[in-house]
C-alpha cells in the first residue's frame, strides 16, 4: 500500500476495515480523485513519505503546491499564504532555515523562540504574509525584545488572551505589553491594580465593553470603576443626580404613569433603580 498504484484497492479496504481516522481518509480520497483526473504526483512520488520528502525542497515548491490544489487538500487561505511564500522565494528572499525542514509546524515553532522573531518578520514582510497592523505590532515586539523584554509564551490573538488570563501570567504580560507600547504607562499601572481583568473577569477592552453594555452587569461595572478610580467623582455625582431624578420623578408620578412604567419596565428593573440609586447615594 506505499505504492501509489495500489491507491484504489487499499483505501477500499481501509475504509471497510477502519484503520485510517477520517482526515486521513478524506485526503487519501483526495488525491485519488486527483489521480483519475489526470494530476501527476510531484516528482512522480509513490507514496506519501515519498512526496513529503520530495517536497520538502523550496525549488519543488511550485510542482507540490500545483498537485496540492487540483487535489484540493489545502485550504485557499493555506494555499494563497504558500505562494507568496513561493513569489518571496523566486525574487531571492532570504527564507526562515525552518523552510523545507518540517513545513508550517517547524517554522510555527521555530519563529516562536524570541531570537527567531527578527529573520522570521522580516520573512513575512518581503513576502506579504502579515497585514500592516500586524507588522505593526510585530516591530514593537522586536523592539521590546532588543531591549532584553521576554514575550509571552504565545502566538495568536487568542492563545495569549488565554495565557495571560492565568494569574501567574498576568505580571509578566503586563510588563511585555507597556515595554512593545501596546499599553501606556497608565494603562499597565491600572492593569497591575486590577490583575489585568476588568469587571465580572472580562478580559480586553472589546469583552468588557460587552460586559458592562448589558444592564444586568451596570452595578458590577460601576462598582469595579469606583474601587478602582477609573471614574471621577464628577460623574459619581452626575450618576447619582440623574439616578436620583428618575427616582424621584417615579414616586411623584401619578398612579397610573406608576403601573405604565411597571408594566414597561417590570418591577424588578423600578427596584433595582432604586437599590442602584441607594447604593450610589451611600458613596
Amino acid at each position: 500500500c506505499n505504492d501509489i498504484d495500489n491507491i484504489d484497492e487499499c483505501l477500499a479496504f481501509a475504509e471497510q476495515q477502519g484503520f485510517m481516522p477520517q482526515d486521513e481518509l478524506a485526503e487519501a480520497k483526495k488525491v485519488q480523485a486527483a489521480i483519475k483526473s489526470g494530476a501527476k504526483l510531484p516528482g512522480n512520488c509513490r507514496s506519501k513519505s515519498e512526496c513529503e520528502v520530495y517536497c520538502t525542497n523550496p525549488d519543488r515548491m511550485e510542482e507540490c503546491l500545483n498537485f496540492a490544489q487540483a487535489a484540493g487538500f489545502m485550504p485557499p487561505d493555506e494555499l494563497e499564504e504558500a505562494r507568496k511564500v513561493m513569489a518571496a522565494l523566486k525574487r531571492g528572499v532570504r527564507p526562515p532555515p525552518c523552510m523545507g525542514s518540517g513545513g508550517r509546524d517547524a517554522c510555527e515553532s521555530y519563529c516562536r523562540r524570541p531570537e527567531n522573531f527578527e529573520v522570521c518578520i522580516n520573512f513575512a514582510r518581503e513576502a506579504g504574509l502579515m497585514s500592516d497592523r500586524e507588522l505593526r505590532e510585530s516591530e514593537q515586539m522586536l523592539a521590546a525584545i532588543r531591549r532584553g523584554i521576554s514575550p509571552p509564551a504565545c502566538r495568536s490573538e487568542e492563545e495569549c488572551n488565554a495565557y495571560c488570563s492565568e494569574e501567574s501570567h498576568i505580571q509578566e504580560c503586563i510588563v511585555f505589553a507597556e515595554a512593545a507600547g501596546f499599553m501606556t504607562p497608565e494603562e499597565a499601572e491600572m492593569a497591575r491594580k486590577t490583575g489585568g481583568k476588568g469587571p465580572g473577569g472580562c478580559l480586553g477592552e472589546q469583552e468588557c465593553r460587552a460586559f458592562c453594555e448589558n444592564p444586568e452587569n451596570q452595578e458590577i461595572c460601576f462598582n469595579f470603576a469606583s474601587e478602582h478610580g477609573l471614574i471621577s467623582e464628577e460623574d459619581k455625582l452626575r450618576m447619582q443626580e440623574g439616578l436620583g431624578q428618575m427616582r424621584g420623578g417615579f414616586e411623584m408620578a401619578p398612579p397610573e404613569v406608576r403601573e405604565c412604567l411597571e408594566r414597561e419596565l417590570g418591577s424588578e428593573k423600578i427596584a433595582e433603580i432604586k437599590v442602584h440609586h441607594n447604593f450610589i447615594s451611600k458613596e
